[in-house]
């Protein structure tokens, strides 16, 4: 992420430009806006962590953490659970100002799909 960490954000645009998955603190309405463009883009939410920011400092709440649903997905998919992780947002308690939105590719997280450079050196190698 490019962004300052300990700042407030209320463009959801800043979310997508500078990388904002799991680390961006967003206002209330920069998240929802977040939520409803991200399947657009190809990205789920699958989690929302809301609390209060103050003084550069984010203190998360335990009754603001929604998980959402784990891709691979669709885009029909993906448009129900980032309105689901929206309508949770606004249902939160109105003093918290902050939401740290983390996402995945509808296609699945990038960590758990196949290299297929490792698969061809595996087949390679059990040639040989």
């Amino acid at each position: 992420m490019l962004g300052n960490r300990g700042k407030l954000y209320d463009n959801a645009k800043a979310f997508f430009e500078l990388d904002g998955n799991a680390v961006m603190k967003l206002s209330r309405g920069a998240a929802i806006d977040v939520c409803r463009g991200a399947a657009g883009q190809g990205i789920a939410v699958v989690k929302v962590e809301g609390g209060i920011s103050s003084n550069d400092k984010f203190e998360a709440r335990l009754d603001a953490i929604w998980d959402g649903a784990d891709p691979p997905m669709d885009q029909n998919q993906a448009d129900k659970t980032n309105t689901r992780a929206a309508a949770f947002i606004k249902s939160a308690d109105s003093t918290y100002n902050a939401f740290v939105l983390t996402t995945s590719p509808i296609t699945g997280y990038p960590h758990r799909q196949r290299n297929p450079r490792a698969s061809v050196k595996r087949q390679l190698a059990e040639k040989a």
